[in-house]
């Protein structure tokens, strides 16, 4: 119950501590103490079933004493009113909201009493359930306070119009009879309006028909429908507002005379309560679209009944929010939430009525819409590309989205939702890998792929343990000379059943999987234990350049890691370099400036690799301190025969230099490509043209008779 820890309460000024203790014993008495005299009758269930609480209301309601219920399983407590609360928590585990608890009992004294509340869950901070809170309230006997109604006493009658409840009398006809304030103020007359009235004055239309046929029933009959028996029903104001009630009727017998009273709560906020939980079970809170499993009881039904065949049926389309995170730390949650909300609204403008959408993750969301075939689909996805990528006004900001859509059609093989959605997860992973904020549908290729990678994840989990990885190194050299000045490690991969993997298929993979950070940190020792095999043999080339990943860079221990493999060959130092992809540079600028400082001040060199294939702004550049650009083969292709090629490789050598970097071009593979880059001043060239990627010795006999070997 108190959240605060012992040492918080404890006080540090000994006098104030000597007069008022305030330690965890004396709060908990005292929580105790106010609990006990409270109006409620209070008790709590563990999840395994145990009564842990009940105060003194409670237990008097079942003969017993506190002591004697904690610590007793509370299924074998032999009471109507304990198997109405062990009901209303089985009612709590299937649903999950609050749970209604309404039942008469009768002490030992022979006194009738109506207990009624409500059971609700109490869950822990991360959710789950750790046991069960009932709230009740004893309202007593109805034919009693019947009996002291009649009665007129003004003393009674002074107690009555102190109570919170409503209370109305009733004789045989319906008519009022006696009412006491709370039940005016509830129904919004004055005493005078009401007696003589009939009771149905209170009551909207079906409601007061019912009502005069029960007591028809009664006082022919005598065989109880609603006496004795609390109920939920509606209740009608003077203005004619109609408001839901809990209604208690009892009889009282005075001689001949009968008369009936009604014990009668407003339940508006309790009802109010129990729909706006029921809403939360379904509805995101945040966006207000259903949650996963309204989700999917929503759209089953409607898919059971359509094959999508002929004329059309529906595409499910999954959408997730590249890089969100960026937004939300950039300006804050508030905005991102703001912008999560607007791109709903954008979602639902676009696709046609009676769309079902849901979200799945923090960024993550689905869409079922009906469309009347492959065509109207794509172009819904492309629209919806359009409108949710283009400028969002979110909480006095201006922000754009990047946006992932992958989607699938329902056809003759995919009748469920979970056939759609794996089929439009596979849509959005193709679209992911090829870099996002693209729109992508799904085609059976995809499951082809989606096994391959599955498979390739498998095998390269233990790819590095039964030695299928190894390094080859290709020669960097120097523009004007020729010389083999660097080399650059690349990791490769040969299967035992597989075979060879090209980097380009496993590398993806490893970084998808996470599988990236331990390949990353083999390349790191495999190298390093190959530079000093090298420095032995007089073969170690000026500068041998590895490869990266962003996730081992922005993890912030790269440095402490090179630091312990160069700690017995410090002498290697200046002849190792990094290279890290522009993306991973600036995906956390901070801590990137932060690490390439570092690896500076050790003496390792730093090069930005595939320049000119990601954000290529000089903002960026000009704040890395790094020594090298490399430019992407993509513009290197091209030259000399594209002019733009030629510009571009052109403006980023003169601007390397102006920042004082030095340039290295890839993928060189003509002599006409090497004539134009040493044209325009660049400095080091790597390709086929001077060697292809080779094993260690091949390199080592290159250094040591700097030859260039023949091209292939």
């Amino acid at each position: 119950m108190l959240e605060h820890p012992a040492e918080d309460l404890q006080d540090t000024d000994s006098a104030a501590s000597g007069a008022f203790p305030r330690d965890l014993a004396f709060l908990s008495s005292l929580a105790s103490s106010l609990l006990d005299h409270a109006d409620l009758a209070l008790v709590y269930i563990d999840r395994d079933g145990v009564c842990r609480h009940a105060d003194r209301r409670f237990a008097a309601v079942l003969d017993r004493t506190p002591q004697s219920l904690v610590g007793t399983a509370f299924a074998t407590v032999d009471h109507a009113v304990a198997r109405s609360v062990g009901a209303a928590i089985a009612s709590l585990k299937r649903s999950g909201l609050s749970a209604l608890v309404d039942c008469e009992t009768t002490g030992c004294d022979g006194r009738r009493s109506i207990l009624s509340g409500n059971m609700v869950i109490h869950k822990g901070a991360d959710g789950e359930t750790l046991g069960f809170l009932g709230m009740l309230i004893e309202t007593g006997d109805p034919e009693r306070i019947a009996d002291f109604v009649t009665r007129r006493d003004p003393f009674v009658a002074t107690l009555l119009d102190a109570a919170v409840d409503g209370i109305i009398v009733s004789d045989r006809s319906g008519l009022i009879r006696s009412i006491n304030r709370a039940c005016c103020a509830l129904f919004g007359y004055e005493e005078a309006e009401l007696i003589g009235q009939p009771m149905t004055i209170l009551m909207p239309p079906p409601f007061a028909r019912d009502h005069d046929k029960y007591i028809s029933a009664y006082v022919k009959t005598e065989r109880p429908k609603i006496i004795g028996i609390g109920r939920d029903t509606l209740g009608k104001r003077k203005d004619g507002g109609i408001f839901p009630i809990h209604l208690s009727v009892g009889e009282a017998r005075l001689g001949d005379n009968t008369s009936f009273v009604g014990i009668i709560r407003d339940i508006s906020d309790r009802l109010a309560a129990e729909q706006r939980a029921s809403y939360l079970a379904r509805h995101d809170p945040l966006t207000g679209v259903l949650t996963r499993t309204a989700f999917l009881e929503e759209c089953e039904a409607l898919l059971a009944g359509t094959s999508g065949v002929g004329e059309g049926g529906y595409a499910l389309f999954t959408l997730d929010i590249d890089q969100f995170s960026d937004i939300n730390e950039a300006f804050g949650f508030h905005v991102g939430d703001a912008a999560l909300k607007a791109m709903v609204s954008r979602v639902m403008e676009v696709l046609p009525p009676n769309t079902y959408m849901c979200r799945i993750a923090a960024d993550e969301f689905a869409a079922l819409a009906r469309v009347t075939g492959a065509a109207h689909a794509q172009t819904l996805a492309d629209v919806l590309h359009d409108r949710l990528t283009a400028s969002i006004y979110a909480d006095r900001h201006w922000v754009r989205l990047r946006l992932s859509i992958g989607a699938a059609l329902q056809d003759g093989a995919a009748q469920t939702l979970e056939d759609l959605n794996a089929k439009a997860k596979l849509a959005l992973q193709a679209v992911q890998h090829d870099g996002g904020n693209a729109v992508c549908f799904y085609t059976p290729e995809m499951a082809a792929a989606a096994t391959r990678r599955m498979l390739l994840t498998v095998h390269l989990t233990h790819a590095i343990e039964r030695n299928e990885m190894y390094l080859v190194y290709q020669p960097i050299v120097d523009a004007k000379t020729g010389r083999v000045v660097s080399a650059e490690a690349l990791l490769r991969w040969n299967h035992e059943s597989l075979g060879a993997v090209s980097p380009g298929e496993f590398i993806p993979v490893a970084e998808e999987s996470g599988l990236i950070v331990p390949l990353t940190d083999w390349v790191l020792s495999t190298a390093i234990g190959q530079m000093m095999r090298w420095n032995a043999e007089g073969v170690l080339p000026e500068r041998v350049f590895l490869n990266i990943s962003g996730q081992q860079f922005l993890r912030g221990n790269l440095t402490l890691r090179l630091e312990e493999l160069l700690s017995g060959c410090p002498e290697l130092r200046p002849h190792l370099g990094l290279e890290i992809t522009e993306q991973a540079a600036v995906r956390d600028l901070k801590v990137a400036v932060k690490t390439l400082g570092e690896l500076s001040a050790l003496g390792i060199q730093t090069a930005i690799d595939d320049f000119g294939s990601g954000y290529s702004s000089l903002s960026y550049v000009q704040q890395l301190p790094v020594a090298k650009l490399k430019i992407d083969r993509a513009f290197v292709i091209d030259v000399p025969d594209n002019p733009k090629s030629n510009a571009l490789v052109r403006a980023a050598v003169g601007m390397a230099h102006g920042l004082g970097l030095t340039t290295v071009a890839e993928g060189v593979e003509t002599v006409e490509q090497r004539d134009f880059l040493v044209s325009v001043g660049c400095d080091l060239l790597q390709g086929y043209h001077f060697g292809r990627p080779m094993m260690p010795d091949l390199l080592a006999d290159m250094v040591r008779e700097q030859r260039q070997p023949p091209i292939e």
